[in-house]
């Protein structure tokens, strides 16, 4: 006797439906499954690890910015001491209010360049006082920041004098204290102690570490090599410092659990990072472990929770999606068979579903397939897709680049091919006379003869339009001086049928046809070599002599010539420097020497704004030299259009000097200082005495005049009559200074070494063998 159920009579039936309900039932379980167990067993282990390792990643990311913000606060300190008017005030023994204000206002720039910034001094050893940003000019020894005199006073705390980590009493807000990190620059380091000191706000530059997370209890360390506290977010003794120096492992940065003395575990986060090679700093980080671990376990158990609802709404989902869903499938299934059968009549029904459904799939799938294979034969638009490809992108094995070559039909072999660039010259008006559907036209004429002239070559080659300004050919021939003559016949041809310039350049033979990409960059890098040897060139990568790749900078002895040159408006002069220096930029590489013209017009803009009393035209901008480059393409383009400009600029320059009003002042003034120029005493008070006027009004006045204070003047003049007379005789170097007013030893050195590099005593052993120099007297 049979037993029947009328619920499963309609399931037996839809065998598919049932399969269907059947694998998501299963699936269901088998991933939920998996996933308690994985849960349970590795939940704890593998998010410690994920929160150790992006602890550490934002520790090293925290640590390696603050060192980039210790850096920028240790070269703008170095940078702001070099400052002339700081270091002739530190070293001055005598100074006037004007000067100490003038000072005073330059320290509160620096200042105020960086929030950082906590404040900055300039200690005065030969006056005993100290100017601060903060309170102004100070006596030494009543000075609020004693702590820092007696560093610098004390020999062995001295030589330690960069990124000091301690702790200032503020003035005028109740001595407040706060955490600084100093750095000091010292002027005359063993004769005396003045220095220029700037004093870095601790928490304010650690703000990035600070806020790197947010988890409770969390401790931040920063430590410099001689275990000296940088900043701490809850102060340490040294026992506990020792303690973190002991657990931290050697590599420089990591994570690990360890448990401090009379604490719980904690998950310990450390990175080292180097402050621009002076002093090394460590990076501790500590989180107590229940923090981190309290949330684990709610996270954990709180997922089990979830997964179990969601197993059950799963089943209740799955039993009614499937419903729902299945009736679309059977009617597409009846469909597909009927249509089917009427396209292959005497193929029966399969008693799976889903077998036939699959079948039919296949057999169209085959269809498309045999479609696509007819598409992608179309060999003209699939071969030129490739061949670009090959050289604009990088492929990743030489099968699957040898694949390519047999399918599309590319007669190359596998060794020893170059790739050759043809660029379009006057690329920027080649553009704007045609249009993009003539450019390509012209590029697809191109390639034809590049091919009509090298097919005679017992050589293989394929010409590819890459595009915009060019056309490569990748090329099996090697390296002769006969197949170079077959391009620049190309180039030839080119120039005569399109009436288009063009540079070729022909790059170096591929290691392996996966470097294509490589060589391709390479070769039309080397196109730009057009820039100094001029439109229509024949580069060869392997005939390039081979030359110093370091920029050319212009001479210190060049640069003061053109400085004593552009007060007299000679432009002669001038041009004959730059012309000079441009026969030496030929000599080096494309991008060295593009980049050493670039420095010789910004040296040349510096000189002529020192002597211009109005900012130079925007042509001297950096952006509007770039776009000169860019549309000039080559040096004999960019040098006439950079001498035109500096003529003009020049002649602009005099003439607005010419028509001061104070020009016959100025002069007699100049005339004064060449009489007196031995005297010691010569100063702007002796002038403005002489000529009836006051000596802050004069000042003022010759410095808008000839953008040189008075000071600067003098002794340039008189560093210009001690060089020759260095030259001149063997007189003992003491004798010839004080002979030409200098009664400061320390001054005159100080002033010769900033303007020549180098002392007197160097200056005469270089110059006075045999080597020349021109000395003029500069007003």
């Amino acid at each position: 006797m049979k037993f029947r159920l009328p619920l499963l009579a309609p399931l037996k039936r839809h065998p598919t439906y049932m399969k269907l309900i059947f694998y998501f039932v299963s699936a269901n379980i088998l991933v939920l499954g998996i996933s308690f167990v994985l849960l349970y067993w590795q939940s704890s282990k593998t998010l410690l690890e994920e929160i150790g390792d992006h602890s550490e990643s934002l520790l090293v990311n925290g640590s390696r910015n603050t060192a980039r913000l210790m850096e920028w606060a240790l070269e703008f300190s170095f940078s702001s001491s070099d400052d002339s008017t700081l270091k002739v005030y530190a070293l001055s023994d005598q100074y006037s209010d004007f000067e100490t204000f003038e000072v005073w206002s330059r320290l509160m720039d620096i200042k105020n360049a960086n929030p950082s910034i906590d404040s900055v001094y300039l200690i005065n050893d030969y006056t005993n006082t100290v100017i601060d940003s903060r309170l102004g000019l100070n006596d030494t020894d009543a000075f609020y920041d004693q702590d820092i005199i007696e560093r610098l006073r004390d020999p062995l705390t001295a030589d330690h004098s960069v990124l000091i980590p301690r702790t200032l009493s503020i003035p005028l807000i109740g001595n407040k204290p706060k955490e600084v990190i100093t750095i000091v620059r010292f002027y005359e380091k063993g004769s005396s102690i003045s220095a220029f000191v700037l004093n870095v706000d601790t928490h304010n530059i650690m703000t990035l570490l600070q806020n790197n997370s947010n988890y409770a209890k969390r401790l931040i360390t920063v430590l410099n090599d001689t275990d000296e506290t940088v900043f701490s977010s809850t102060p340490l003794n040294q026992e506990q410092i020792a303690e973190f120096r002991s657990h931290r492992s050697k590599e420089e940065s990591g994570w690990k659990i360890f448990q401090p003395r009379n604490q719980g575990e904690q998950l310990m986060v450390y990175a080292d990072s180097s402050i621009k090679g002076i002093q090394d700093w460590t990076f501790i980080e500590t989180i107590p472990m229940p923090v981190i671990l309290g949330k684990i376990t709610v996270l954990r158990n709180t997922s089990i929770i979830l997964f179990l609802i969601l197993f059950v709404a799963s089943l209740i989902a799955i039993v009614l999606i499937s419903k729902r869903v299945y009736s679309p499938i059977q009617e597409l299934i009846s469909r597909v068979m009927r249509q089917h059968q009427a396209e292959k009549p005497g193929e029966g029904y399969n008693a799976n579903e889903l077998d036939y459904l699959s079948n039919v799939f296949t057999s169209q799938r085959n269809q498309i397939h045999e479609l696509t294979e007819q598409w992608r034969h179309n060999k003209i638009l699939g071969k030129e897709r490739f061949l670009r490809d090959f050289l604009g992108d990088i492929y990743h094995s030489v099968e699957e680049i040898c694949s390519q070559f047999q399918e599309w039909g590319i007669d190359l072999p596998e060794n020893h091919l170059s790739v050759a660039i043809f660029r379009i010259d006057h690329f920027s008006q080649f553009s704007k006379t045609y249009t993009e559907k003539d450019r390509l036209l012209l590029r697809f004429a191109i390639s034809n003869i590049i091919e009509e002239s090298l097919q005679s070559s017992k050589h293989k080659l394929q010409t590819v339009d890459m595009g915009n300004d060019h056309v490569a050919v990748v090329l099996s021939a090697p390296l002769s001086e006969e197949f170079t003559k077959k391009l620049q016949v190309a180039q030839q041809l080119i120039e005569q049928y399109l009436s288009i310039g063009t540079t070729v350049a022909w790059g170096r033979t591929l290691p392996s046809l996966t470097d294509m990409h490589e060589v391709y960059l390479e070769t039309y890098e080397l196109t730009q070599e057009r820039f100094r040897l001029g439109p229509g060139s024949l580069v060869v990568k392997a005939w390039l002599a081979n030359v110093p790749e370091e920029l050319y900078h212009l001479p210190v002895d060049k640069e003061r010539q053109i400085a004593q040159a552009l007060p007299k408006g000679n432009s002669d002069t001038v041009l004959e420097i730059m012309r000079s220096a441009v026969v030496k930029l030929r000599e080096l590489p494309y991008f060295e020497c593009k980049m050493s013209l670039i420095t010789l017009f910004m040296d040349i803009r510096r000189l002529m704004q020192e002597h211009s009393s109005q900012p130079l035209p925007s042509s001297w901008g950096l952006t509007s030299i770039e776009n000169q480059f860019i549309q000039l393409e080559t040096m004999e383009n960019v040098v006439p259009w950079m001498e035109a400009l500096v003529t003009k600029t020049l002649e602009d320059i005099t003439a607005a000097r010419s028509q001061s009003k104070n020009a016959a002042l100025i002069e007699q003034a100049d005339q004064f200082i060449e009489e007196q120029l031995t005297d010691p005493n010569l100063s702007a008070k002796m002038l403005a005495d002489h000529l009836d006027l006051s000596v802050n009004y004069f000042r003022s006045l010759y410095k808008a005049e000839t953008n040189q204070s008075i000071t600067d003047m003098i002794s340039a003049k008189r560093l210009n009559y001690i060089c020759q007379e260095l030259l001149a005789s063997d007189s003992p170097i003491e004798q010839i200074i004080h002979n030409f007013g200098f009664s400061s030893l320390n001054t005159f050195y100080s002033i010769f070494k900033k303007v020549y590099g180098m002392t007197p005593a160097q200056y005469r052993r270089m110059y006075k063998n045999g080597n020349t120099v021109e000395h003029e007297i500069t007003r």
